[in-house]
């Protein structure tokens, strides 16, 4: 009886790191694949106009559940422009799936400091929106359409954005 124990006990323990070894192999597979069913990317313009009378600052002070989320900062001169490559994770294993994924930067100069939001979320369909920052922001576009402090929805896998910033 006692033998039956041990080669009882010894069965289990292997079937226990097998099934743990497998379940682990898995979870590396999901993030070493391409992400492309689990993520969407973003190309982001912020466009700083000519009509600016200040330079900006853009420090970027969040991200949630974003495989890529831009640089850490960069400065925005007037006249210029600087693009931005986003990819957000829908992966079920970072707790991602249909949350909300979101990128907020600081931009600031002088006497001017907003925080500026990138959001794409699920509302009965995947919208993206870009908030904050309306004193500064004349315009955002995601896919053609206006998403300055609105959403649009539509779940594309590549979704353009254009962000017009006027500082005066």
């Amino acid at each position: 009886m006692k033998m039956m124990n041990m080669i009882s006990g010894t069965i289990l323990a292997v079937l226990s790191c097998l099934w743990t070894s497998t379940a682990l192999a898995e979870e590396k597979s999901v993030n070493t694949k391409e992400h492309s069913e689990l993520s969407a990317e973003y190309n982001m313009e912020f466009i700083h106009l000519p009509s600016s009378q200040l330079n900006l600052v853009v420090d970027k002070k969040d991200s949630q559940c974003m495989y890529e989320s831009g640089d850490d900062q960069f400065n925005l001169p007037i006249g210029k422009q600087h693009s931005i490559y986003l990819e957000d994770s829908n992966n079920l294993f970072s707790g991602c799936a249909f949350k909300t994924k979101s990128v907020e930067w600081k931009i600031s100069s002088g006497p001017i400091s907003c925080h500026l939001i990138f959001e794409h979320g699920y509302d009965n369909d995947w919208y993206t929106e870009i908030k904050g920052c309306e004193n500064i922001v004349d315009k955002a576009i995601c896919k053609g359409e206006d998403c300055n402090q609105k959403k649009v929805y539509g779940g594309d896998s590549k979704i353009d954005i254009k962000l017009e910033i006027s500082a005066n």
